[in-house]
Parts: C-alpha cells; sequence; structure tokens
C-alpha cells in the first residue's frame, strides 16, 4: 500500500512539474522574437517615346507588374540590447522570378548598430539625400520603377549617366556582403562606415569566398570603405532640416567589367529642408574616378516636393557633366564621351485609401555626346501600389 501512495505522489508532482512554466534554460531559443512581414504589389503601364538624333524615332507600350516581400525579425534583451535581422525579395513577378537583395544581421545599443550581411552601403544610408521619395515613403508609396520619379534603373531606356548617391553610377550595390557600423544620434548627429570585400553587384554577391576574388570575371572593386556623417534636426518653426555628406574608395580590380582596373573615389553632399507638407532637396554626387572611367563625373539633383490632403506632386530635375576623352557609351546609338546629361520628371500621386496610391508621372531625358548621335527619350507612366 506504501508503494502505490508513493506511486500516485510520483505522478502528481510530475503533472504539476509539468503544468509549470518552462524555466529559462526550457524555453525557445526563438522566445520573444518578433516577426513583421511588409512589402508591396504594384502594376503600371508606360509608354516610351525615344529619338536618336532625329534620326530614328521609336514608340513602345506596355502594362508591368512587381512586388517586394520583407521580412524582418527582432528582440530586445532585458539589459536594452536589441538584435534581429532583415530578409528582402524584390522582383518578384513571373518575368524575374525573385531576387534576394537583402540578407543581414545586426545588434543594436548604446555603442551603435553592427551589421553584417547583404545590406545597404552607408553611401546610401548617408548619402540618398531625395525629398520625392522621403514623402512617398511616407504614404506607402513608390518603389522598384513604380512611382519613384527620378529614383530609379530605367528599365524604359535611358538613365544611364547620373547618380543620386554613390551607388548610382559607380558599382557599388546594396546587395553585396558587407559588415557596417552606424553610431547613435547624438544632438542630431550620426556617423557611419563599412568595409566591402568585394564589389561586382547583385549577381556578384555571395558566400564565393576566395574565388571572389580571384575568378569572378563580372568583379569590379575590393577593399571597398564608405564613410558617411549626417545631421538632422528642428532649426524652428516646425522646419526640419537634414544634411549629409559622404565618401567612398576601392581598389580596381582588372575583370571584363573593369578592364582597366580603374580604382573607386566618389563623394556626395546633400540637404533637404522640410515645412509643413512642403520639402525641398539637393544632392551632389562627384566621381574622381570609377570603373566606367578615369575621368570626372558629377551630378546635382534637385526636387521639390508639396503634399496636401490625399495628394503629392514632385517636380525633379538632375544634370550630369563629365570630362573630355571619357569613353561613356550610349548603348542605343553608340555615342561616346558624354557632354552632359538632362533628365526632368514630374510626378502626382494620390492616395486612393490607407496603403493604396494611384500615379501619373513623366520623366524627360537628353543625352548630348562630343562624339556620334545624341539620344533623347520620354516616359510616360501610370499606375497603383499596394503597400502592406
Amino acid at each position: 500500500m506504501k508503494q502505490v501512495l508513493l506511486g500516485g505522489s510520483a505522478l502528481a508532482a510530475a503533472a504539476l512539474i509539468g503544468a509549470m512554466p518552462a524555466s529559462a534554460a526550457d524555453a525557445d531559443v526563438t522566445s520573444g522574437l518578433q516577426l513583421k512581414i511588409t512589402g508591396f504589389v504594384a502594376a503600371q503601364a508606360a509608354l516610351v517615346l525615344t529619338d536618336t538624333d532625329h534620326s530614328q524615332f521609336d514608340r513602345d507600350y506596355d502594362f508591368q507588374t512587381n512586388a517586394r516581400l520583407q521580412f524582418d525579425v527582432k528582440n530586445v534583451t532585458d539589459s536594452g540590447l536589441e538584435y534581429g535581422g532583415r530578409i528582402r525579395f524584390d522582383s518578384v513577378n513571373r518575368r524575374d522570378g525573385v531576387q534576394v537583395d537583402r540578407t543581414y544581421v545586426y545588434v543594436k545599443g548604446d555603442f551603435g548598430t553592427v551589421t553584417f550581411g547583404d545590406g545597404p552601403t552607408v553611401a546610401d544610408d548617408f548619402g540618398y539625400v531625395y525629398a520625392h521619395d522621403e514623402l512617398a515613403g511616407a504614404v506607402g508609396a513608390g518603389g522598384m520603377d513604380f512611382g519613384d520619379l527620378l529614383d530609379g534603373d530605367f528599365p524604359l531606356g535611358g538613365g544611364n549617366f547620373y547618380s543620386i548617391d554613390a551607388t548610382y553610377l559607380g558599382g557599388l550595390a546594396n546587395d553585396d556582403t558587407r559588415i557596417k557600423y552606424t553610431s547613435p544620434t547624438i544632438s542630431g548627429f550620426s556617423f557611419g562606415v563599412d568595409f566591402t570585400p568585394v564589389v561586382g553587384g547583385s549577381t556578384h554577391a555571395g558566400p564565393g569566398g576566395r574565388n571572389d576574388l580571384t575568378n569572378d570575371s563580372s568583379t569590379l572593386y575590393e577593399n571597398v570603405v564608405t564613410g558617411g556623417v549626417g545631421w538632422d534636426g528642428d532649426i524652428g518653426g516646425g522646419t526640419d532640416l537634414r544634411l549629409a555628406a559622404t565618401a567612398a574608395y576601392g581598389n580596381g580590380v582588372s575583370t571584363d567589367n573593369n578592364p582597366e582596373h580603374h580604382d573607386l573615389e566618389a563623394y556626395t553632399l546633400g540637404g533637404r529642408v522640410k515645412s509643413g507638407g512642403i520639402a525641398a532637396s539637393v544632392n551632389w554626387t562627384h566621381y574622381s574616378t570609377l570603373y566606367l572611367t578615369s575621368k570626372s563625373v558629377d551630378t546635382v539633383i534637385g526636387d521639390l516636393s508639396y503634399q496636401w490632403g490625399p495628394f503629392l506632386t514632385s517636380v525633379s530635375y538632375a544634370y550630369t557633366w563629365a570630362g573630355n576623352n571619357n569613353g561613356l557609351t550610349q548603348p542605343d546609338t553608340g555615342a561616346t564621351n558624354l557632354t552632359d546629361n538632362h533628365i526632368a520628371g514630374v510626378n502626382l500621386t494620390y492616395t486612393l485609401a490607407p496603403g493604396l496610391n494611384t500615379y501619373a508621372e513623366v520623366i524627360y531625358e537628353k543625352q548630348n555626346f562630343r562624339e556620334g548621335k545624341d539620344f533623347e527619350n520620354a516616359n510616360l507612366l501610370t499606375g497603383i501600389n499596394l503597400a502592406f
């Protein structure tokens, strides 16, 4: 009888232990992690008009669609240390499949933020100053050339020779693998620096290791360092001012994409002022040398945007000029030795419902060359974007 009683007591104790919360040692390693899923789906109609120095006129139109899907994971420890990561899928469509352009882990504390993986450069974090994108992003509009105005890679043609920051013309890619440090913000000031062993663009980035340095024909630079400093604050009367400057350096590698192994040396300086629904920005990018040419190339881009009620309208203009004998070539006309490049754009965005935006924009571009036929291009676009 005593043995039975003891057995019953053991069973009761086991049941009680099973009902108790798990100890810290027994808890799932992902306990406390938060997962956030964001992205957008967009579709647009496009009309393209191209004139190559009045000798050839092309017209084309089409429908386009694309999507982005982003996963963010984070947690904060009892001591206040934040950690997490991001995975972002771009070009989610039937033609391109899926492109992974963000995969990184970060740790953030009073010391600042350390990021490791495929993420944006400091040259992009600090050097990208564009008012239209800031206001459009606040209402869930824009992204991947759908209502982006001059912030795009121009899949419809043109846009070959200008820069908003050093990641545009210079060959830097935000999906190369790097380590980055960003300081905490103190009295509005912050700075950052990153290091990338090998730069070669989205098709190059990956875990190839040593082979990337010795056997990859798409490599542009190695040992790339970018740094930046910025200040953001209220200067009175509800007016917010942002100032930023960056520098980027890299050793050129002799490959098919950089046959003359040009180094990278680039600088940016920009500012944005915002008051109420009005925002204006100016950004300057200077390349002393880059993989495309050893001659200097400069771009100044300005934007004026105004948001009222559900409407946002923006006007942008970018002017690029290059030193003589630069060898920059127009892919459609074969013209070479770029003189200057003009791009102007107008955008009107209307918010139909939270996260649902429709837009119309016109982008005009004129490229002038010292040798060969000039290039003239106009894009007329209208579409709809659902952000979530």
